[in-house]
């Protein structure tokens, strides 16, 4: 095992050094024992919100740039999602000894890209088989295409649905939805063909992304090995969402005695850990022993002592570095009836005005757990559209992309042309253009791309489009047409098979007079005050800070509110078991653990009884019935 042990000494370095650079004081660091401790050991750590978990990721990192030599291997850092991955990448780019932790032998990505790279797509590539897009969307529609008028109507009757035709295990046929075994039927052989073209076309579900990987190590055992020689040091991020077939793939790599294995992440937010109705990790959110970090950065503790009763782990009250109130927060239990429901966003817009007169709160958001069934988001307000997301990860279709309200994220023409040429890249997989430099053919870098355009005079060409899509504003229906007619002869793509026809197609969107860019990509609720609250779900929201948070009733089966109100209000606490409201309290938790200043909750009149309203204002929530 590689010795990389950290010294008080060299905690006391960082932080001087750290500190030195760092001009606003405010901004300064320091660590307390259990921070510490955690820096110097190498168990698995609960990081309660507003910990500064990536903070003291970051910090671990910087800690350890600096111990290790040209000799000792790279650190793997995995993370769930890209937003955890490019947070810790901004930590590590903004210190002068992070830069070397971004480029080889280190890696920074999400457990699906480490698994692409290092197992699945050369596995895949084994197979004489290319790889034109790992992406299931794609993946789904491609193979949707394929399916016969007859074939649909089958699955129809069958409740079977062709999203599922994946590989499940690389030997043997994989299961053919709406079939217990093989069959000469015309449906059937309409399925196989559908998946048979996929395959051939390289299009590829991110889940069958750990078939290849984990028939990649059954087949190259000695491959792990040189894994674990590579990565030495493995630091996984928010290890509460990841799956158990995740970590069971990760565990056989790195569970090892060579390999200094250290898990972040929160039990008690784990809102992802069942994506897909895939099984939670267990050797994470299961374990009892986690080493705790229960204070927080984030919010004082009129706050933290009233979410703490929606915590599974029973971590107790967090502590808090932030200093209370002066004077008491409102924070209030908006109870509705049937016929103001729609009045909550309203009051909460009255409330804020209340306690901040000055409109110094820039970010206050309306949250509930589902929308599209049972009692939901859109009966609060019914102007609410899920579909509408600021921060989208990928356009659907090339306009999206072109279109002004998509750049909200991308500020400027640079990070613009950037989004825009890896949506042409896509096109060129899609239209399986290939780069004939590289033996075999692979599919076009940004690199290889523009090499290809400017040996064929065409660079100054496509420049040309891309700033006009830029400094011009959306084209209409006519113009998408001809425009659409370029960039594809540039490109030397003659046939558009039905995916590239969808994906190249005209939308027209349209926004309101007076509305901003901002405004027609989240769902933005404008008080009769002209206060703003953003209203969306709990997991679009998760990992953020607010100013003000109002977490909705919702149903899912039950009303979330209604079955933890006794929680919330903490006349009921211990371990919670039952596994509807476990899910429930998780996501409660999370809405509720968001914002700095007020945190507030609405419920339906008739769901909380008299008792339980005593019991909230005993812990002091403000009830108001609207």
């Amino acid at each position: 095992m590689l010795d990389v042990d950290i010294t008080d000494a060299d905690i006391d370095q960082f932080l001087a050094d750290y500190n030195e650079r760092e001009e606003d004081t405010s901004r300064h660091l320091s660590f307390d024992d259990a921070r510490c401790t955690i820096l110097k050991n190498w168990g698995d750590v609960q990081a309660c919100p507003g910990s500064g978990k990536t903070t003291l990721v970051a910090s671990k990192l910087l800690i350890l740039a600096n111990k290790l030599t040209d000799d000792d291997g790279g650190i793997c850092v995995l993370t769930h999602t890209n937003v955890a991955c490019h947070e810790i990448r901004a930590r590590l780019e903004n210190h002068p000894s992070g830069a070397r932790l971004t480029s080889y032998p280190h890696f920074i990505g999400t457990i699906q890209e480490f698994i692409n790279k290092y197992l699945a797509l050369p596995y895949i590539r084994s197979l004489d088989l290319s790889v034109s897009r790992v992406d299931d969307d794609a993946s789904f529609a491609l193979m949707d295409a394929l399916v016969s008028i007859r074939t649909r109507g089958f699955l129809e009757r069958k409740r079977a649905d062709v999203s599922t035709l994946k590989i499940s295990h690389i030997d043997g046929e994989p299961k053919i939805p709406g079939f217990d075994a093989e069959s000469n039927s015309p449906s059937y052989q309409n399925l196989v063909n559908a998946l048979d073209i996929r395959i051939k076309r390289g299009y590829f579900f991110y889940s069958e992304m750990y078939y290849f990987a984990k028939a990649c190590l059954q087949e190259n055992p000695e491959l792990a090995d040189a894994l674990r020689k590579r990565f030495p040091i493995v630091m996984l991020d928010e290890m509460q969402d990841t799956q158990e077939f995740q970590d069971d793939l990760i565990n056989g790599i790195f569970s090892n005695d060579d390999v200094r294995l250290q898990r972040f992440g929160d039990p008690d937010q784990a809102i992802y850990d069942n994506m897909g109705g895939e099984n939670p990790n267990s050797s994470f959110n299961g374990n009892t022993e986690l080493d705790p970090v229960n204070s927080t950065h984030r919010f004082s503790s009129d706050i933290s002592s009233k979410i703490h009763g929606l915590s599974l782990t029973q971590i107790g009250q967090l502590q808090s570095f932030r200093p209370d109130p002066d004077g008491e927060v409102p924070h209030t239990f908006f109870l509705y009836t049937d016929e103001t429901k729609m009045t909550v966003l309203e009051s909460f817009c009255i409330l804020l005005e209340e306690v901040d007169p000055l409109r110094s709160m820039s970010c206050s958001k309306a949250v509930g757990a589902v929308e599209g069934g049972g009692s939901f988001i859109s009966e609060y307000w019914p102007e609410y559209d899920r579909r509408k997301s600021a921060n989208n990860p990928k356009p659907l279709n090339l306009i999206e992309a072109v279109r002004k309200e998509w750049w909200v994220s991308h500020p400027n023409a640079v990070s613009q042309y950037e989004l825009l040429v890896r949506c042409v890249l896509d096109i060129l997989r899609m239209g399986n253009v290939l780069c004939s430099i590289t033996d075999p053919p692979r599919h076009h870098t940004k690199t290889s791309f523009t090499s290809k355009l400017k040996a064929e005079g065409k660079f100054r060409d496509f420049r040309k489009i891309v700033a006009r899509w830029i400094s011009e504003s959306c084209p209409d229906e006519g113009s998408w047409a001809i425009q659409v007619d370029e960039l594809m002869n540039i490109l030397g793509i003659d046939d558009r098979e039905a995916i590239l026809v969808e994906y190249l197609s005209y939308i027209d969107f349209e926004t309101a007079p007076g509305q901003s860019p901002e405004q027609t990509t989240a769902n933005i609720y404008r008080a009769g005050s002209g206060r703003e609250v953003e209203v969306g779900t709990i997991h679009s929201v998760k990992g953020e800070t607010h100013d003000a948070t109002l977490v909705l009733e919702t149903k899912n089966y039950q009303f979330d509110i209604e079955l933890l109100v006794n929680n919330i209000s903490l006349e009921e606490l211990g371990r919670i078991t039952a596994v509807r409201k476990s899910k429930f309290a998780r996501l409660l938790y999370v809405a509720a653990s968001r914002p700095k200043t007020l945190l507030c909750f609405a419920a339906h009149q008739e769901r909380i009884n008299n008792d339980q309203r005593q019991a909230l204002q005993t812990n002091g929530w403000r009830v108001s019935l609207v």
